[in-house]
């Protein structure tokens, strides 16, 4: 899965996922951190890749209509439940095809997962 993490994601997570076999970028490597929330999600969305976050204001599908971006996984995670996310984002994505997010909007937190599609 081509991913794009976003400034608030926490590092033991692009971790995990890079260990996961996943192509994870962040906002870092392009020099994106502070920039825009509509930014970071045209960027991802041109660099074909599902933006992963924390940030809940990706969840409003007003703003932020699935069906112009790639996708987004928005995670409900605490240090807390880090693990159980991590399962649960861990099985997703390998159930999940990149090209069927496309234009969904996916909340995962440690106990289910909520899609949203356009």
């Amino acid at each position: 899965m081509n991913l794009f993490a976003d400034e608030c994601v926490f590092g033991p997570t692009i971790r995990f996922l890079q260990t996961e076999g996943h192509d994870i970028v962040t906002v870092h490597d392009f020099s994106l951190a502070g920039h825009e929330d509509t930014e970071i999600l045209a960027f991802a969305t041109a660099q074909n890749r599902v933006l992963l976050t924390i940030d809940l204001d990706f969840g409003n599908i007003r703003h932020y209509p699935p069906e112009r971006h790639s996708g987004v996984i928005i995670l409900r995670v605490r240090p807390s439940t880090l693990a159980q996310v991590h399962t649960m984002l861990a099985e997703f994505l390998q159930a999940t095809r990149q090209e069927a997010l496309a234009n969904t909007l996916a909340v995962i937190d440690h106990n289910k997962i909520r899609l949203r599609r356009k």
